[in-house]
C-alpha cells in the first residue's frame, strides 16, 4: 500500500479533534500527497511530511529538514521560514493522529492485542507471543503469515523489521509505522506492551485495542521525568481501559475495582482473572486459579472457567509467572485461539532476562528484570515458597535520575527478605553509582541485612556467583540480558547479567 498524507487531510483531521489553530499553504499544494513522515531532521528524504516534536525542537532542526526534502511542518509555534505549515495545539495528539492517517489506519488489519501493568508485561507479552504464534503455524487458512508480530521492551518484530527495542511503547509515528509493516507482511496479531508514558505523551492517541490486558497496578515511575505521584501514574494507565474492546482484568491487584469500573464503561466485553478469593463466580467470563504445584522445570496449575475446569504446565521459574500465563490463556480463548496451540505456546515462553533458572553443584542462580516493589515483592514470595530455607543472595542497584521510590522500596523489601545483598550499578546515568548505593542501604540497615558496594556491576555479579556455597540461591535482578549500562547520556558497553552467569557457571 502507498501510504501518504495530503495538507487538507491534516487540516480536515485536526479540525475535527479541535487541535487545528491555523494553517498556511499555497491552495494548489492542499492536495498534494505527502510520500514521507519525519519527526527527525537526520530522517527526511524529498516530499517529506515533516512533524516538529519536543520542548527542546530548534529552528535549526527544521531549517535542516528543509534542505534535505520536507515540504511542509507540522508544529505547534510557527517558525520564520517560507514552506507551507500546519499549527496545532498539541503536537502530541496530532503527531499521532497524523501518523494513524499516513499510514491508512493499519492497525485495523488485524487483531491488535496490549497489555499494561507494573510488572510481567514482558513475560505476558512473549506468552501470548508464543501462542499466536503456535496458532497461526497450525492455522494457515485463518492466517495470513506464519507468526504474529510484537513490540514489547525487550524487541520488534513486525515482519519487516527485527531489532533492539528501547522504548517500551515507540513514538506514535514509529509505532504507526511498525503497525504498517505488520500489515503489510500479512500477519494476523500484533502484541504490544503499554506503557504510562503511552498514555501520558499521547504515544497512541486515536489507537483502538482489539483486546487489552491490566495485569496489575503498583507505585513506580514517579519522579521529575515521569509522572508526579501515584494517581498520576495510574490514571494515564486507566485510559487504555477506555479503548479496548476487551478488557481482560486481573480481579487480585490492587485498584481492581477502579480498573473494573473504567473497563466497564467502555469495553464491550469485560473478563476477569484471579484467586477464589476475589473471583466472581456467577460471571461466566471469570477465570479462577484454584492450585500451584511447582515441577522441576517451572509448574503446573489448574484453571476453572465457567463449568470447565483445566491443567496447564509452564516451564518458566517464578510462581508469579503463573499469573502471567493465565492472563495470556484467558485472552487468547477470547481471540478464538484453541486449547492445543495455548498449550504448546505456554511451555515454549522462555524470556531471556526474565527469570532464567541455571543449577550447578547446588547453587541457583536466578536472572531476572525485577526493578521495581511490586516485582521484588513477587519474587520474595516466590523464593520464599519455592526455595524455603535457602540463603538468598541479592545484587541490585537503582536507576540514576528517575523512579527515585525504588531505592527505598527495594531496599526495604530486601532488608527484610535478603540474607546478603550485592549493591552496585544499574543504568546510573547521572548519579554517582556510591551514593546511589548508600542511599538503597540507608533502607537495608534497620533489618540488618549484610550488604557490600561494589560499584562495577560486573564485578558484583562475578563475586556473587564465584563466592556462592551449595544452597545459595543468587538472584541478578533488574539488567537480565540487556547488554549496555546507561552512563551519562550514553550507552555503555556491559556483557549482561545473563551472560556473566552463564560464563561462569559454563552453560
Amino acid at each position: 500500500m502507498n501510504d501518504s498524507i495530503t495538507i487538507q487531510q491534516v487540516v480536515d483531521l485536526l479540525n475535527k479533534d479541535n487541535l487545528l489553530v491555523e494553517y498556511s499553504c499555497p491552495q494548489e499544494l492542499l492536495n498534494h500527497p505527502f510520500d514521507y513522515l519525519s519527526y527527525s531532521s537526520a530522517d527526511v528524504q524529498s516530499n517529506t511530511f515533516f512533524i516538529c516534536k519536543g520542548a527542546s525542537f530548534k529552528e535549526a532542526y527544521l531549517q535542516d529538514a528543509i534542505s534535505k526534502g520536507a515540504g511542509v511542518y507540522l508544529s505547534q509555534q510557527r517558525y520564520d521560514v517560507q514552506l507551507p505549515c500546519i499549527i496545532t495545539s498539541d503536537i502530541r495528539k496530532a503527531m499521532s493522529l497524523v501518523a494513524i492517517e499516513f499510514y491508512h489506519h493499519a492497525y485495523q488489519s488485524f487483531r491488535l492485542v496490549g497489555l499494561t501493568g507494573t510488572k510481567g508485561k514482558t513475560t505476558t507479552t512473549y506468552f501470548m507471543k508464543n501462542i499466536l504464534d503456535t496458532f497461526c503455524k497450525s492455522h494457515p487458512e485463518l492466517c495470513g503469515a506464519p507468526k504474529s508480530a510484537v513490540l514489547s521492551t525487550v524487541e520488534v518484530d513486525t515482519g519487516v523489521e527485527q531489532h533492539e527495542a528501547h522504548l517500551t511503547t515507540p513514538e506514535s509515528p514509529d509505532l504507526q509505522r511498525y503497525f504498517a509493516q505488520t500489515r503489510d507482511s500479512g500477519i494476523s496479531f500484533l502484541t504490544m506492551e503499554v506503557s504510562s508514558q503511552a498514555y501520558k505523551l499521547n504515544r497512541v492517541y486515536g489507537v483502538e485495542y482489539d483486546l487489552g490486558m491490566f495485569l496489575n497496578i503498583g507505585e513506580d515511575h514517579i519522579g521529575p521525568l515521569e509522572h508526579t505521584d501515584f494517581e498520576d501514574y495510574f490514571s494515564c494507565k486507566l485510559q487504555f481501559m477506555e479503548h479496548c474492546k476487551t478488557a481482560v482484568i486481573n480481579r487480585d491487584m490492587d485498584h481492581a475495582q477502579r480498573v473494573l469500573d473504567r473497563a466497564r464503561a467502555h469495553a464491550k466485553r469485560v473478563i476477569t482473572f484471579g484467586t477464589l478469593a476475589t473471583a466472581d463466580l456467577n460471571d461466566e467470563d471469570c477465570w479462577v486459579l484454584r492450585d500451584i504445584r511447582k515441577e522441576d522445570v517451572g509448574f503446573t496449575f489448574t484453571t476453572s472457567h465457567g463449568m470447565k475446569e483445566q491443567e496447564w504446565r509452564i516451564h518458566m521459574a517464578g510462581r508469579f509467572n503463573v499469573e502471567n500465563a493465565l492472563a495470556a490463556i484467558a485472552s487468547a480463548t477470547a481471540l478464538g485461539v484453541d486449547e492445543q496451540s495455548i498449550r504448546e505456546g505456554l511451555l515454549k515462553n522462555e524470556v531471556q532476562g526474565r527469570m532464567n533458572l541455571f543449577e550447578k553443584e547446588g547453587i541457583t542462580v536466578l536472572v531476572d528484570y525485577a526493578h521495581n516493589y511490586l516485582s521484588f515483592k513477587k519474587l520474595y514470595e516466590s523464593l520464599k515458597a519455592d526455595y524455603p530455607g535457602r540463603r538468598i543472595v541479592v545484587v541490585v542497584g537503582c536507576p540514576g535520575g528517575k523512579a527515585f521510590l525504588r531505592r527505598r522500596d527495594i531496599g526495604t523489601l530486601s532488608g527484610q527478605n535478603a540474607d546478603y545483598l550485592y549493591l552496585t550499578a544499574e543504568d546510573p546515568q547521572f548519579e554517582d553509582v556510591r551514593t546511589i548505593c548508600e542511599e538503597i542501604a540507608s533502607f537495608v540497615e534497620p533489618y540488618h541485612t549484610p550488604y557490600e558496594i561494589i560499584e562495577d556491576r560486573a564485578q558484583a555479579v562475578e563475586k556473587a556467583i564465584t563466592t556462592a556455597q551449595p544452597g545459595d540461591v543468587i538472584v541478578l535482578a533488574a539488567k537480565g540480558e540487556e547488554v549496555y549500562q546507561k552512563v551519562r547520556g550514553e550507552y555503555v558497553y556491559y556483557e549482561s547479567d545473563l551472560a556473566i552467569a552463564k560464563r561462569l557457571l559454563s552453560i
